[in-house]
């Protein structure tokens, strides 16, 4: 007996049994089936039958396939479970069903408790979360990844190899590892059982053995039923199909009438290509065929409206680019978005205001929180002009520029010249500048010993400390970096002194209340409601809408200003609280965490994500996210590593439960960052 791995083909007559991922016997064992394949005669039929053999062998020379393996080092190290006398088992328990039939949740089980060891996220992937075969089978069917064998169930009949047309009642399939093998026990025209292929070997009379990994198979099993290994005959009729890791190996031709999982794949797959704008309901209807009529005038095939062989491999050929496509242009995204940033980021290294640091490592928070800073001593809402030089001529004339805020806004002292000072700062437009000041014009403030603030831009958090002590967080919203005025509009980094205690304020049709002044007209407020009109946009007790402003915390969305949130958090503080109790404490200093020059955190790859598959457009840290409407809750997870795959390549990082940034993005910026501190002769953190 010896070991197959082989895909869509039937042995030739007489060719050897013996199929191996020895690259040095390849070219002989090629060489041998050729002569024999000569022996017999030369029609195309059996030089197709070479070209499949070799493109499966060259395909079999590849490292073996590392989810099947993984898959099965799950199944393996269940193998001699047992349920209970009553029915109990432990899978059943988990797909919900305690004592019930357990094959299909022995099988997802496996996948999952695969996905739980090995960081993947294969379950509903590449797998289906199944609890019946009938669900199973269903959901390989919609992925156009099910493949009948021994005529299938009634109404399965018709499939053909997409590569060759060859039919599958012709040249049986035969299963890889990893594939899900679906049995017909009772002759009732419906699966009853399904398994794991192990592997697949040939005996020395020529038959193809299928060896498995099961639970509950309680027809060639014991009672109660367990785990463990079956072995069948390729041509055993029980066996109804397959669920395979392949796609695009397997077409049904469709028409008018046709009905079933292999009509739904085939009209997702339209609605993919912009050809079908109905529900993928699985009947091939006037709808379905009209689509089909169109793709076919479009691309220069035969207007039939039968989805022939022809026409189901262009499609697949073009899902396949399509997808490949929505990958790379994800890929080139992040890499445009962080190459725009490099100069910033050079800038933001070089200047050294803003390095690594964890906001949860207090002694580190806290430090930066105590240290003396420098300030201009004139007025809060005065504006403090720099010159070119220790001369008193203007640096710059332009708005926005070329001048820091009295009083709260800290300076970092460069040089000093004839009792002038050479001081830098972030500017309006977020910007280092530097220039001179004249003598005097600078003093040095302790801030609070009791309390200190970190906005960080990144997150759009609000870390509030207490004595060294992180008491608390909150969500925030910087200024925007979108828009007209997006470069006005953002936030100055730097380090700040609340300053004094505004109250509330309009912008436009806004009523910002509680405010605290740290920079000039910069201040600290609660997330503004909106006002419409006399009556709309205001609530019942006579407050604005809030909803508007508050469902874009946690992201960049203010004119400059810091919006902190209302709605008390799971501590008890809001933006109220801060009012109530720190509006009158003197000097509290206020660090906005600039993100330029900073690495994006690493998130692994086996880290829970979730999403919306009802059209959701957004990936989630939280499964309850307040962001999402409840009629959509909870949530359906997924691994983090899946983002890089399609059809996850569009989904973007929620804000309101900060979720992490996609992979890509984080591995190209991350890049960038790495390469910034490289050309600066420096060494990244």
């Amino acid at each position: 007996m010896s070991l197959v791995r082989g895909s869509g083909m039937k042995s030739p007559e007489g060719s050897p049994d013996v199929f191996s991922c020895n690259r040095e016997e390849t070219g002989a064992l090629l060489r041998l089936m050729d002569k024999r394949l000569k022996g017999n005669g030369s029609s195309m039929k059996k030089i197709t039958v070479l070209f499949v053999m070799l493109a499966m062998l060259m395909g079999a020379c590849a490292l073996a396939d590392r989810q099947a393996e993984m898959l099965l080092n799950a199944a393996v190290s269940e193998l001699g479970y047992t349920a209970t006398k009553g029915g109990y088992s432990k899978y059943g328990e988990w797909g919900g069903k305690a004592y019930g039939e357990w094959c299909s949740e022995f099988v997802s089980w496996c996948v999952a408790r695969a996905d739980e060891v090995y960081g993947e996220n294969m379950l509903g992937n590449d797998y289906p979360l199944q609890t019946s075969c009938a669900d199973g089978a269903a959901w390989f069917k919609e992925q156009g990844r099910y493949i009948t064998v021994n005529g299938g169930l009634k109404g399965e009949e018709g499939q053909f190899y997409l590569a060759d047309g060859v039919s599958v009642e012709e040249r049986p399939y035969i299963p890889q590892r990893g594939d899900l093998i679906y049995i017909e026990w009772y002759k009732y025209n419906r699966l009853d059982h399904v398994g794991i292929v192990e592997f697949v070997t040939q005996d020395t009379d020529g038959a193809y053995l299928v060896h498995t990994i099961e639970g509950n198979n309680h027809i060639l099993g014991p009672t109660p039923s367990d785990v463990r290994r079956y072995t069948y005959r390729l041509d055993d009729p029980s066996i109804r199909g397959y669920g395979v890791r392949e796609n695009g190996l397997v077409g049904t031709a469709l028409k008018m009438g046709s009905a079933g999982g292999d009509v739904v794949a085939y009209q997702k797959k339209l609605i993919e290509l912009d050809f079908y704008n109905d529900e993928p309901a699985g009947k091939f209807g006037k709808g379905t065929e009209t689509a089909t009529k169109n793709y076919q005038k479009k691309r220069g095939l035969s207007v039939t409206g039968v989805a022939d062989r022809e026409t189901l491999m262009m499609i697949e050929s073009e899902i396949a680019e399509k997808r490949e496509q929505a990958e790379e242009k994800a890929r080139e995204k992040a890499e445009a978005q962080a190459q725009a940033m490099i100069d910033a980021a050079k800038e933001a290294i070089a200047a050294n205001w803003f390095g690594e640091f964890d906001p949860y490592d207090e002694e580190a928070a806290w430090s930066r929180l105590m240290a003396d800073i420098t300030v201009l001593d004139v007025d809060q809402k005065e504006k403090v002009y720099l010159s070119d030089g220790p001369n008193g001529n203007r640096k710059t004339t332009a708005e926005h520029r070329g001048f820091f805020f009295g009083e709260s806004v800290a300076v970092r002292v460069l040089d000093e010249q004839d009792g002038w000072s050479k001081i830098q700062a972030y500017n309006d437009y977020d910007e280092l500048e530097e220039g001179w000041v004249r003598p005097g014009r600078l003093r040095t403030v302790t801030p609070n010993k009791t309390w200190g603030m970190i906005i960080d831009k990144r997150t759009q958090r609000l870390y509030l400390y207490k004595e060294g002590r992180l008491v608390t967080e909150l969500l925030v919203s910087t200024g925007t970096t979108t828009g007209q005025n997006e470069d006005f509009c953002e936030t100055a980094s730097g380090e700040f002194l609340l300053i004094s205690a505004t109250g509330g304020f309009w912008s436009g049709n806004l009523w910002c209340d509680q405010a605290i002044r740290f920079n000039g007209g910069d201040l600290l407020h609660m997330v503004p409601a909106v006002y419409r009109g006399e009556n709309v946009g205001v609530n019942p007790d006579g407050t604005g809408d809030f909803s508007v402003c508050e469902s874009a915390l946690g992201s960049r969305a203010s004119h400059g200003c810091i919006r902190v949130q209302r709605k008390e958090n799971e501590d008890g503080y809001s933006h109220s609280w801060i009012w109530k109790n720190l509006r009158t404490e003197k000097n509290i200093k206020l660090i906005v965490w600039d993100d330029d020059g900073r690495k994006l955190k690493e998130t692994d790859d086996s880290a829970a994500v979730y999403y919306n598959p009802d059209g959701g457009e957004k990936f989630h840290a939280d499964q309850y996210c307040p962001g999402v409407k409840d009629r959509y809750l909870p949530l359906t997870e997924l691994k983090y590593g899946a983002l890089a795959r399609y059809p996850y390549t569009e989904l973007t990082a929620c804000s309101a439960c900060q979720a992490p940034e996609r992979p890509e993005k984080v591995a190209t910026w991350n890049a960038v960052i790495d390469r910034a501190y490289e050309e600066l002769g420096m060494t990244a953190p």
